[in-house]
């Protein structure tokens, strides 16, 4: 049984927390806001105007110290010209940190005696492979 890291540890054990959950969801939408502004070439006091709010107030909001409302999140689409899209959902499957997928490319001599991958020698190893469609002339 392998250990579990410091990281995943704290994970597991956060995982159903409440208020984890909600800071996620903050940060989750603070995100999508500084992406909107980013792609519409928008700056924090251009959404300040829009919102009639301060800049200080824009800061802290997209620095995750907001408890969005509905009417704050409408307001924050509409200056954002975006549609706002609230909807649940099913969960999300857990993760499981230990699985680890490996792969390799495998080097094998193949019938001319040169190194190929394991690929290239089955396809040499059976002439079924190598047949060629016919070329018309």
């Amino acid at each position: 049984m392998t250990q579990k890291s410091y990281l995943e540890t704290l994970i597991d054990d956060f995982e159903d927390d409440f208020e984890f959950k909600v800071d996620c969801k903050i940060l989750d939408i603070t995100e999508d806001i500084c992406k909107a502004l980013k792609d519409k070439g928008s700056s924090r006091a251009d959404l300040s105007r829009r919102l009639e709010i301060s800049k200080p107030a824009v800061t802290r909001m997209l620095n995750g110290n907001t408890n969005f409302t509905l009417k704050s999140l409408l307001k924050i689409a509409i200056a954002l010209e975006k549609e706002l899209d609230i909807s649940f959902k099913e969960p999300r499957r857990k993760v499981d940190f230990n699985v680890k997928k490996e792969t390799k490319t495998v080097y094998v001599k193949s019938g001319n005696s040169s190194l190929t991958t394991c690929e290239e020698a089955i396809q040499e190893l059976n002439p079924e492979n190598n047949k060629k469609e016919p070329i018309a002339a």
